[in-house]
């Protein structure tokens, strides 16, 4: 079936609008917009029925007169015949006339950004699709161009004259999620990721914001109404000023893993990626926001190594973060005194021993009970007092230390307070260093 033909078995049960005529045949012919190609196809069809005053003829030109064709409208009153009034087109439901408003309004949410990148998404109800995919089965139509891609596109093309934007299919900057029933936008920012290692020097912060036990966050007498358990974290005192000199909603510090509150974070620091999420401003001076954050938390947290990162770094990051390689220094205090021959004893035991750990009874409210396989690689002793040593201990990513040391009620096994066949308990905790694992862009 040739192409007048099909487009004349639509007119005849569509009244569609010039776009959605146009769209059904996009794909053949180029230099042209589909709003063009429908009227021309509606002319086209309009001077082929002149030639013929039938009754079949009279009511494909109502059908084209409904559809807003002026062609259709003059020939019928030229044959003496009253034209019918122009209807809303049953498949865009004529919004596709809106695409100026909708480019004003996401231009207006664009002006509180610096962007360089966007991209355009549309959201449209199912029977919409439906719709749709009716019209193209019923009719044969082969060259379709959908709705959604039509809107992403007119209005993706008016950006582009009105701002010096590029479109990034990949990675945008913003997406504009638009409801062209509605004539709302909402942006949604893309958010930055930096890269860095932060070491910690007190030992009553946890690593991220600690919601209060009481109010769940909500905020109340026992908190101070702040909703937070501990007033300070290390993801708040790193984001303050990146919050600031991005002007974002928030950030989110996604760890190499985590140290425990009381522990604190010596050596080259932990690696993490700071999310900073829906920023305003993008351009920003990582050397300066670094000299900034020291400032801001001296004597509490340092970071360091300031690079921008990426969302497939952060996976990255989290994933092998239980098999890096990490050192720990821990100060023991045991129930009866230790000696030389102790020591001894456990550094020999624990050269590459594989030991299982069953999640520890403290966090067992908040982590699956599970049993874990852990390599220690090696523990080094040093005798302080008659009942206290200091260890320096090589393991896993992941592994428990103060279980490894107490042994948490034969959670952990083997532990150091079994091989030495005194109770110890870990007095302090430090982690001295983390491996570092590349993470290189496939």
């Amino acid at each position: 079936m040739n192409i007048s033909k099909k487009a004349e078995n639509l007119i005849k049960e569509y009244a569609v609008c010039n776009y959605c005529l146009g769209r059904q045949f996009s794909n053949l012919g180029t230099g042209t917009t589909n709003y063009e190609r429908g009227s021309t196809i509606k002319s086209y069809l309009t001077m082929e029925i002149s030639q013929s005053k039938s009754d079949d003829n009279i009511n494909i030109l109502q059908q084209l007169s409904r559809s807003s064709s002026k062609m259709a409208k003059s020939l019928l009153l030229k044959w003496g015949i009253t034209p019918e009034d122009t209807v809303i087109c049953p498949i865009c439901e004529n919004k596709l006339k809106n695409i100026n408003e909708l480019t004003e309004i996401i231009l207006a949410k664009f002006d509180d950004y610096e962007l360089n990148t966007f991209l355009i998404g549309t959201i449209l109800p199912k029977e919409w699709f439906e719709r749709e995919r009716k019209l193209k089965e019923g009719f044969d139509l082969l060259q379709t161009e959908y709705l959604k891609q039509e809107f992403n596109r007119l209005i993706g093309k008016e950006i582009c004259k009105q701002k010096t934007l590029d479109t990034d299919f990949k990675n945008p900057e913003i997406i504009a999620e638009i409801n062209p029933l509605t004539l709302t936008v909402n942006p949604r920012i893309a958010s930055l990721y930096i890269f860095g290692r932060y070491n910690k020097y007190i030992r009553t912060i946890p690593q991220t914001r600690w919601p209060c036990y009481s109010c769940k966050g909500k905020g109340c007498e026992k908190c101070k109404f702040t909703g937070k358990q501990y007033q300070e974290s290390v993801e708040e005192l790193i984001g303050f000023e990146t919050i600031k000199t991005a002007m974002s909603e928030k950030v989110v510090l996604h760890g190499s893993g985590r140290e425990d509150i009381d522990a604190l974070m010596l050596g080259s620091g932990r690696p993490f990626v700071l999310e900073v999420v829906k920023p305003r401003i993008r351009t920003i001076d990582l050397k300066e926001l670094e000299r900034k954050s020291n400032a801001y938390t001296e004597g509490k947290v340092r970071v360091s190594g300031y690079r921008w990162s990426s969302k497939k770094e952060l996976v990255y990051l989290k994933m092998h973060a239980q098999h890096a390689v990490k050192r720990y220094r821990a100060l023991i205090k045991f129930d009866q005194n230790i000696s030389q021959v102790h020591l001894k004893k456990i550094e020999s035991f624990f050269r590459d021993r594989k030991i299982e750990q069953r999640t520890p009874m403290r966090v067992k409210h908040r982590r699956a009970d599970l049993i874990r396989e852990k390599m220690v690689y090696s523990i080094r002793c040093i005798l302080k007092k008659e009942d206290e040593m200091e260890v320096v201990i090589s393991c896993d990513g992941g592994c428990y230390v103060k279980e490894l040391i107490s042994g948490d009620d034969g959670r952990t096994l083997p532990n150091i307070s079994s091989i030495a066949e005194n109770v110890g308990f870990c007095k302090e905790l430090d982690v001295l260093e983390i491996e570092e694992r590349i993470y290189k862009e496939i």
